[in-house]
């Protein structure tokens, strides 16, 4: 018998299109963090996917483990937060984890539970994720805190056609007879967006005009052969309470140069202010140019616990 522990997660290959296909699962695309949850008896530990203490930003929320009904498990899933639609939002989530509008929340967070790793001192890793998923559902109580990301069939088309009218993210498709592969990045999980995003790394920032005098727009990057590649500007999207908190969080990375291997255009690094390339952010945006920019990106937020270096320029596969 072993004891659980973190185990990497697994990553999902990002596709242009939705498809039907009976050998594949189709859930939501949950616009939150990913978060792993190892019970061992009463006690309950919470990673991010680059195993960082998670509790450091959504306190012990499934502490006790009175959901699961099994003394040791690891579980792989979301943690989001609900408007009053009860839909995923992603802005909230971030007000929750600054502590703004939690008092009145009983549950200022869900979690999405989508895959189960190990249960009762033994690894599910090699079970079908079908399997795996049956494992799961017979295990979880009833509790506000915790939910089963719930799955269909088949019906891939039309299960993005109901996300895109919920206004959701998009969808994930996984290969129902697949194993997990811990910390590989596989096609027998596949993303598809509704909204384009991108995570993107912070290399400087412009001040604006007029209410937005304190920060205008950020200056960001992607990696590429090791270096990081200028990708525009990201110019909506702040609100006065995230403007705040960026510039808060860019104070301590001031630099006196651009951190890009190329310098940005004369006109975009007008009057910048240079920042050490330590933070990832997340943003919605209408898609690239043909020379690698953003277009039309607007913020969403801080993604924690990202390694810079791990964030790339993703391009759909076919």
């Amino acid at each position: 018998m072993t004891k659980p522990g973190f185990i990497p997660p697994m990553l999902a290959t990002l596709v242009g299109a939705p498809f039907d296909d009976p050998d594949w699962l189709f859930e939501v695309k949950w616009d939150g963090f990913r978060v792993e949850v190892v019970v061992d008896g009463d006690t309950v530990r919470l990673w991010t996917r680059g195993e960082q203490d998670a509790s450091r930003y959504f306190g012990p929320f499934v502490d006790p483990p009175t959901w699961l009904a099994a003394r040791q498990a690891v579980v792989d899933g979301e943690v989001i937060a609900l408007d009053e639609r009860g839909e995923p939002d992603f802005a909230l989530l971030q007000a929750r984890i600054k502590g703004r509008g939690v008092a009145a929340e009983p549950t200022p967070f869900v979690y999405e539970a989508f895959d189960l790793l190990h249960l009762e001192g033994r690894s599910v890793l090699g079970e079908p994720l079908e399997q795996r998923r049956r494992l799961l559902a017979s295990i979880l109580q009833p509790d506000p805190r915790v939910r089963l990301s719930e799955s269909i069939a088949e019906e891939g088309v039309a299960f993005f056609e109901a996300a895109k009218a919920r206004g959701l993210e998009g969808i994930m498709a996984k290969d129902r007879r697949a194993p997990y592969l811990p910390g590989k990045r596989t096609d027998r999980w596949q993303k598809i967006k509704i909204r384009p995003e991108q995570e993107l790394v912070l290399g400087g920032w412009v001040k604006g005009t007029g209410k937005a005098v304190d920060l205008g727009a950020l200056l960001v990057g992607v990696y590429e052969d090791g270096l990081l590649r200028y990708a525009g500007k990201v110019g909506a999207g702040f609100t006065t309470d995230n403007r705040a908190e960026l510039l808060a969080a860019i104070a301590p990375l001031a630099n006196e140069a651009p951190p890009f291997a190329i310098p940005p255009p004369r006109a975009a690094a007008r009057d910048a202010q240079w920042l050490r390339p330590e933070l990832v952010v997340r943003a919605e945006f209408a898609g690239w140019t043909g020379d690698g920019i953003v277009r039309q990106a607007a913020y969403k937020g801080i993604e924690i616990e990202k390694d810079p270096r791990q964030v790339i320029r993703e391009r759909p596969k076919s």
